[in-house]
Parts: structure tokens; C-alpha cells; sequence
């Protein structure tokens, strides 16, 4: 059974046509991405600790349906992809009825804290994912 990071739609999430705004899918992947990492034991913060932090380079979402107010949509995080510096994050958006809203990826590249220039994908992460 994948992850799922539930997250209820906020008013302020919403646009004039009272749907969840579009940037704001990419939102809720960073924050489902966050809980992922955490959850499988290799939080952002434990990164940069180590002195590697994560940038984001491209993110694209195919927009398949929509929410509103008050609606709960469940994001699933997976890493489909380790490169040399950068990590391929995909993203499966659900309502409530299990209906996929979107679908999105986000890849963000690893970057040496202290000379901010790419660096390899710690083992800490590689190890994580491939034990998930």
C-alpha cells in the first residue's frame, strides 16, 4: 500500500471559480514529500545536517480533476528515480472518492550546503528508498 499525506483543501487554497488553484497542487506535493522523507526515516532536516539540501528544477502536473473547499485529497509520494545529484519525485493526487485529480513529478537537485554547486545523492536517501 503507497504512502498517502492527506491534506483538506483551505479557502485560501481555492481560486474565484472555487476550485483548488492550480500552483497549488505543487504545494501539496512539497508538503507530501516532506512527510515522506520523514517517514521513511531521512527528513530534510537530517540532510541539510549533513550538509546537502535539495533544490527543486522542473515540476510538471497533469491536472485530471479538481477539488474544493473543504474537500480531503490524499497524495501519494514515491521516488521514481535516484540520479548522480538529483532525486525524481512522483506524485498521484486523489479525492475523496479515489478519483486521481492529478498527477505530478518534481525534480529536485542535491546541492553541497556550504559551496551551493551539486553534489552526489547522499546514500542516506539512496538507502532509505531502496529498503521502502
Amino acid at each position: 500500500m503507497p504512502f498517502e499525506y492527506p491534506l483538506a483543501v483551505r479557502f485560501a487554497d481555492t481560486d474565484a471559480q472555487g476550485h483548488v488553484y492550480f500552483a497549488n497542487y505543487l504545494t501539496f506535493c512539497d508538503e507530501a514529500l516532506s512527510a515522506y522523507m520523514r517517514h521513511l526515516g531521512c527528513a530534510w532536516q537530517d540532510l541539510v545536517a549533513d550538509g546537502v539540501d535539495m533544490f527543486y528544477r522542473n515540476a510538471t502536473c497533469e491536472f485530471r480533476g479538481s477539488a474544493r473547499f473543504e474537500d480531503v485529497v490524499r497524495v501519494e509520494p514515491s521516488i521514481a528515480k535516484i540520479g548522480n545529484s538529483s532525486v525524481t519525485s512522483r506524485f498521484v493526487l486523489r479525492g475523496a472518492d479515489g478519483e486521481v485529480i492529478a498527477v505530478a513529478e518534481l525534480v529536485s537537485v542535491c546541492i553541497d550546503v556550504a559551496t551551493r554547486t551539486a553534489t552526489r545523492v547522499p546514500d542516506r536517501l539512496r538507502d532509505v528508498v531502496a529498503a521502502a
